[in-house]
């Protein structure tokens, strides 16, 4: 015997409030936007570039040196004094067969050198055409990968500030979690052979 319409419909179960109107591209379009909803949420935010620092102390302050500028770093020892030099030049010493300016950072960048006791530091020689020239640190930190912020500087010689995303080489303990001013390699020796460093 025929079974009823309404037994049917009994056996196919309730029908829920507004499954009727939900059409198949209706759900096919709700299962898409799902589908972008979750892909969005794992997706990381994009990444922004960086550069590579070589992390010295200069004086009482951390700063960063374009790790691309650098030729290379030795320790820092006595230098021969040029008569009539501008304050931040140490001296001259001799590296490889060839001379070298030693220019003390801190000094360039118009703050005091850190007190130290005896022949300490580093010399940190720049890759450039022309002559030699080194930058007198306190100390080198790390090589480290960071992100520079450009905005609102405020100081000569300095190209942004960085905190670092992560360091290649840690030597020794540092602060440049806290940030730290990247310096402007170019402005840096325009200053010092206008014979007007200062402030940077």
């Amino acid at each position: 015997m025929p079974r009823s319409t309404t037994s049917a419909a009994a056996q196919a179960g309730p029908t829920l409030p507004g499954e009727a109107a939900l059409s198949a591209a209706r759900i096919e379009e709700i299962l898409e936007a799902r589908t972008r909803s979750l892909a969005a949420r794992g997706t990381a935010p994009e990444a922004r570039p960086t550069r590579s620092l070589l992390v010295c102390r200069a004086g009482a302050e951390t700063v960063g040196l374009p790790l691309e500028s650098v030729a290379e770093v030795f320790p820092f020892r006595p230098c021969t004094p040029v008569p009539g030099a501008p304050t931040a030049l140490v001296g001259l010493t001799g590296r490889g067969g060839t001379l070298v300016s030693v220019v003390d950072l801190a000094v360039a960048l118009g703050a005091a050198p850190a007190p130290s006791e005896g022949i300490t530091g580093h010399v940190v020689t720049l890759r450039r055409d022309g002559p030699r020239i080194g930058l007198k640190v306190e100390r080198v930190l790390s090589v480290a990968e960071a992100v520079v912020e450009t905005e609102g500087l405020g100081r000569r010689a300095v190209a942004g500030y960085a905190r670092a995303a992560s360091q290649a080489s840690r030597p020794e303990p540092d602060d440049s979690g806290s940030g730290f001013a990247v310096i402007d390699l170019p402005s840096l020796l325009a200053l010092l052979a206008s014979g007007r460093p200062g402030p940077a």
